[in-house]
C-alpha cells in the first residue's frame, strides 16, 4: 500500500512539475512575444519619429528660404543699375531687460554675453546694426548694455512708450552711457531738425537715421506726428542719400498691423523714407512694399518682435534679424534698396530653476536643422518649439 501511494505521490509529482514546466515555457514565450513586439513597435516609433524630424527639417529648410522670395523679387526688380558698392545694414526689435532675465540672465562672471553667442554672427558683415533699446542704464545693469555692445549694436532709439518712465534724467544718463561706449543714439527731441536726423556716413553714403514713438509719459523724445515726420524728411532729404525711419507703433501681441501703423507707413513714404523698420508690438508682423507718389519702392516692417526680454508669451520669443542691402550707384550718385533677407530667432527661456545663463537666443533654422544630431542639446518641448514658431513666421509674412 505504501509502495503505491508513493508511486502515485512521485506520479502527481511528475505531471505536476510537466504542467508548471509548460506553463513556465508558455508563459516565458508570452513574454518573450511581447518583449520583440514592444521592441519593434519601438523600433517603429522611432524610425517614425526620426522620419517625420527629417521630413519637417526639410520643409523647415526649404520654407524658410520661400517665405521672402517673392519681397526679394520685388525689390531686385527695381534694381538694374550697376552697383558700386553695398553697405549692409541689420536691425532687430525692442531690447528689453526684465526683472527676471537681469537675475538669472548673467553668466557665471556676471556677463549677459552667453545670450547672443550664437546669433552675433550675422552682424560681423554689417556696416550698422540698429534696435531700439528700451531699457534705462542703471549702475546694476551696465554688464548688461555692454554685453549688447559687444553682440555687435551700433545704434540704437530711445524713442518708446517708456522712455520717460524714469524721468528726463534717466533718459540723458541711459543717452551718455550708451555713447560712452560706443553704441550711438538718437529719438531724443530737439527744436531743430538737424539736431532731430541722424546722419551717419558709411562708404561715402549718407544714411539717415530717424525715430518716432506712438506715445509718453511726457515730452523729452519724438513722438510721431505729421508735421513733425514731414520736417524731418524734408531735412533728411537734403542732407542724405537713403532715408531709415525707426518707429515705436502698433498694438501689442498682435500680429498684424493695425489701420493707424499703415496710415503712417503709407505717409512716410510719400514723403521720402526709404525703410521703415518698426518696433513695440513684441511679435513679428509682416512687411511689404509700399510706392511713394513718384512710384518707388519702399520697404516697411512693421515690427521685428523683440531682440530681448523674459515674456512668456511664446509668440513674444519669436524675431527676426532684419537684413539689408544697399546698393550705391557711383555714377549716378543713387543709393537704393536691393536686397533684404532675415534671420528667425527665438529668445529660449530654460526655466525659474536655472539661476545662470537662463536665456539665450537661438538661431532657429540651425537649431531645427541639427535636432537629433551628434552636438545638438535641443530638447524635443524646444525643438517643438521651434517648428511651431516658424509655422507662425510663415503665416504671418506670407
Amino acid at each position: 500500500m505504501g509502495n503505491n501511494r508513493r508511486r502515485k505521490t512521485r506520479k502527481s509529482n511528475i505531471i505536476r512539475d510537466t504542467i508548471s514546466n509548460k506553463n513556465f515555457i508558455i508563459i516565458s514565450s508570452i513574454l518573450l512575444v511581447i518583449i520583440v513586439i514592444c521592441i519593434i513597435v519601438n523600433i517603429m516609433l522611432n524610425i517614425n519619429e526620426a522620419k517625420k524630424v527629417a521630413e519637417e527639417q526639410k520643409r523647415i529648410a526649404d520654407h524658410v528660404e520661400e517665405i521672402y522670395s517673392s519681397i526679394e523679387n520685388d525689390i531686385a526688380s527695381m534694381n538694374d543699375f550697376k552697383a558700386n558698392s553695398i553697405i549692409r545694414l541689420s536691425a532687430i526689435g525692442d531690447i528689453l531687460l526684465g526683472k527676471s532675465m537681469q537675475k538669472s540672465g548673467k553668466n557665471a562672471n556676471g556677463l549677459y554675453t552667453d545670450i547672443f553667442e550664437d546669433i552675433s554672427k550675422y552682424f560681423n558683415d554689417s556696416d550698422i546694426v540698429m534696435g531700439t533699446y528700451e531699457t534705462d542704464v542703471t549702475d546694476e545693469n551696465k554688464a548688461f548694455a555692454n554685453s549688447i555692445k559687444e553682440s555687435g549694436v551700433d545704434l540704437v532709439t530711445l524713442a518708446h512708450n517708456h522712455s520717460l518712465d524714469n524721468g528726463i534724467e534717466a533718459l540723458n544718463a541711459t543717452k551718455e552711457y550708451l555713447e560712452s561706449i560706443g553704441i550711438q543714439t538718437t529719438g531724443i527731441y530737439n527744436e531743430e531738425a538737424k539736431d532731430r536726423v541722424k546722419i551717419i556716413e558709411v562708404k561715402g553714403v549718407k544714411l539717415a537715421i530717424l525715430s518716432y514713438t506712438y506715445d509718453s509719459k511726457e515730452e523729452g523724445v519724438n513722438i510721431y506726428s505729421e508735421e513733425l515726420a514731414k520736417e524731418d524728411l524734408a531735412y533728411a532729404n537734403a542732407n542724405a542719400d537713403f532715408l531709415v525711419v525707426l518707429m515705436h507703433w502698433g498694438d501689442v501681441y498682435k500680429n498684424e498691423p493695425n489701420e493707424n501703423q499703415k496710415a503712417q507707413a503709407q505717409f512716410l513714404v510719400d514723403n521720402g523714407a526709404d525703410i521703415i523698420i518698426g518696433a513695440h508690438p513684441s511679435v513679428v508682423q509682416k512687411m511689404e512694399i509700399l510706392q511713394n507718389k513718384e512710384g518707388k519702392d519702399c520697404l516697411v516692417a512693421y515690427s521685428l518682435g523683440d531682440f530681448t526680454s523674459d515674456f512668456s508669451y511664446e509668440n513674444s520669443n519669436l524675431e527676426l534679424i532684419l537684413n539689408i542691402q544697399i546698393y550705391y550707384d557711383a555714377e549716378n550718385d543713387v543709393a537704393s534698396l536691393y536686397k533684404v533677407d532675415y534671420v528667425p530667432i527665438y529668445m529660449n527661456d530654460y526655466g525659474a530653476k536655472i539661476k545662470v545663463d537662463r536665456y539665450k537666443l537661438l538661431d532657429m533654422k540651425r537649431e531645427i536643422a541639427n535636432y537629433g544630431k551628434e552636438g545638438s542639446s535641443l530638447d524635443k518641448a524646444t525643438y517643438e518649439k521651434l517648428v511651431r514658431g516658424i509655422d507662425k513666421l510663415s503665416e504671418i509674412l506670407y
